[in-house]
């Protein structure tokens, strides 16, 4: 019985840490799988498949782009994660046999969930890690002819396969003849030669792919920069050589206080690798994507937005379900550019922004902004996202041609496939595109006429959009509270008496708007525009404004466009 139990626990354990890798990604940070998904296009082609074997790692990125796209769905996401990282904890201890303490074998797989807190990190360093730790799992024992041949032909079939992080498998050899060999010195000269080896190896591959030297050596796809290594991954995977050799007094009670200290740290390092703030834009970023509006106003709700990106996806969601004008000063505000942050060449802010720029109609600005975002892609990857939006706002502009080449490139994925099908049935069909609900809607948004304009006449462009449809509600909640975050009383009038031609419009912002503009001018504000209640509102606010900034009346008013426009905050 106690024999049963003790071949038992080590499996147990294992699926306790896989279950708990499982409910991290997938309860705590779904929205960091569907971050790395859409910055990849994986085609189900020869070609693709043939591009990727003919560079150093282009089998481990394969697989692992083959796995991310599954992030599509982050509960298959999760798990697949979770069991790779079982594959790299069970493997360690193969590796180190019977007499390796199997709490151990964990510290390898707890560093590399520590290290994927990088988003930059990509999955191909696991798979590449992962072969070459079956290889060395596959190393015969000792220093005969046996080792050496596996040596010659595994050193340079493995650095192919997974890329530099090969350089285990000669460091594993090296450490295994310093530790248990009896002949050390044959060991060593062997081991050594199995570095120079693999050295030749990359020289030569660098004559071969068009990469630098440089470049192999970091790792193809290990990382989403260039020349750029994650120095916790690579601490991770020397661990997958080092901890085999680590012997701890045997026991139960040694055994379990092992296991306990490697949960312990787990718990404590783990989530240290997450950066907040980071995380917090890519949840934004993941809830604009998927439309989940509630969700993105419940989570600024939670903790004021006071970034770029998390400003701009609050007024979004606040807009998309008519709350901009009720709600806007209910939250850090950031000038205009909370509402539409400028272009940056930056991959992750440039999507979110081109939501915004997509939903108010704007559709060749989205365009623009989905192209650059995915032309900005360090590692020169294509981005799933960015191609389906640039497939339909090619299709909305009538761009036909232009739409089919997206839309055929998206039938050789799985996720995809079932959209582009069902969209190249709308291709000069349109009568179709009328009736859709979303591409119906945006012809009807769009500007029929193509303009260039300035980051600065961007307030001139929503305004165009609005006269253009006045049932752009998304429109016209931006065009009024574009001047007001810029502290512009004077356009604000200008541009309220625009929406007055068309619909009546007066939410609490824009009666406070009203009775500041009007206060200003020393007059009342015209019967029937702002509430009695709101003039009674607007004159408590003077009072506690003229008792001083840092008075406790005025702090009554946060939340308020007179609180904004004070400076207060």
């Amino acid at each position: 019985m106690k024999k049963s139990l003790n071949r038992l626990w080590p499996p147990l354990l294992t699926l306790a840490f896989g279950l708990a890798v499982f409910l991290f990604w997938r309860i705590r940070y779904p929205a960091a799988l569907a971050y790395q998904e859409q910055f990849q296009l994986f085609l189900l082609t020869g070609d693709y498949l043939r591009q990727a074997l003919i560079v150093p790692a282009g089998l481990s990125r394969y697989v692992a782009e083959f796995v991310v796209q599954f992030y599509n769905n982050v509960t298959v996401g999760a798990l697949l994660l979770a069991l790779l990282l079982m594959v790299v904890q069970r493997l360690t201890w193969r590796i180190g046999g019977e007499k390796m303490s199997y709490a151990l074998s964990f510290l390898p797989a707890v560093g590399l969930l520590f290290a994927l807190g990088d988003e930059n990190l990509m999955l191909t360093f696991i798979v590449a890690l992962i072969i070459v730790l079956i290889s060395i799992w596959l190393l015969p024992r000792g220093q005969g002819w046996r080792s050496c041949a596996y040596l010659v032909v595994a050193i340079p079939v493995v650095y192919w396969m997974a890329g530099p992080v090969a350089v285990l498998l000669p460091t594993y050899f090296l450490l295994r003849e310093v530790f248990t060999s009896k002949k050390k010195g044959r060991g060593i000269a062997l081991g050594l030669g199995a570095f120079v080896f693999l050295l030749f190896c990359v020289l030569l591959s660098s004559h071969l792919v068009p990469y630098s030297l440089q470049w192999l050596c970091f790792g193809i796809d290990y990382y989403r920069y260039p020349l750029v290594a994650s120095y916790a991954a690579a601490v991770s995977a020397l661990l997958c050589v080092v901890v085999p050799f680590i012997r701890l007094p045997r026991g139960q009670w040694t055994e379990a206080v092992a296991v306990a200290c490697v949960a312990i740290v787990g718990a404590i390092l783990v989530p240290s690798g997450f950066d907040v703030r980071k995380y917090d834009l890519i949840d934004y970023d993941y809830l604009v994507r998927t439309q989940q509006w509630q969700a993105v106003i419940a989570k600024s709700e939670r903790r004021q937005p006071d970034l770029p990106m998390s400003v701009c996806a609050t007024n979004l969601a606040l807009g998309m379900t008519g709350q901009l004008g009720d709600r806007a000063f209910q939250f850090y505000q950031r000038g205009s550019q909370g509402l539409l942050p400028p272009f940056e060449r930056n991959f992750a802010s440039t999507l979110l922004t081109g939501e915004a720029y997509w939903h108010l109609g704007l559709v060749n600005t989205a365009q623009r902004f989905a192209f650059e975002a995915m032309e900005a892609l360090p590692n020169y990857s294509k981005s799933c996202r960015a191609v389906k939006r640039l497939a339909e706002t090619n299709l909305v502009n009538g761009q036909y041609n232009v739409a089919r080449k997206y839309l055929e490139m998206l039938q050789h994925t799985i996720f995809y496939s079932r959209w582009a099908d069902r969209t190249l049935q709308l291709l000069g069909n349109e009568k179709a595109i009328a009736e859709h609900p979303v591409y119906g809607r945006m012809r009807q948004l769009r500007l029929t006429d193509d303009f260039l304009f300035s980051e600065k006449e961007t307030d001139k462009m929503i305004g165009q959009l609005f006269v253009h449809n006045p049932s752009n509600d998304l429109a016209k909640q931006y065009l009024l509270l574009c001047p007001l975050l810029d502290r512009d009383t004077n356009t604000f009038m200008q541009y309220l008496s625009v929406v007055q031609d068309k619909v009546q419009y007066y939410p609490p912002v824009v009666q406070e708007g009203v009775a500041f503009a009007y206060y200003q001018r020393r007059q009342q504000p015209p019967q029937g525009v702002v509430s009695d209640m709101m003039l009674q509102n607007m004159n408590r606010f003077v009072q506690a404004y003229s008792a001083g900034k840092d008075s406790p009346q005025l702090q009554a008013f946060r939340g308020t466009l007179w609180y904004y426009l004070s400076g207060a905050e």
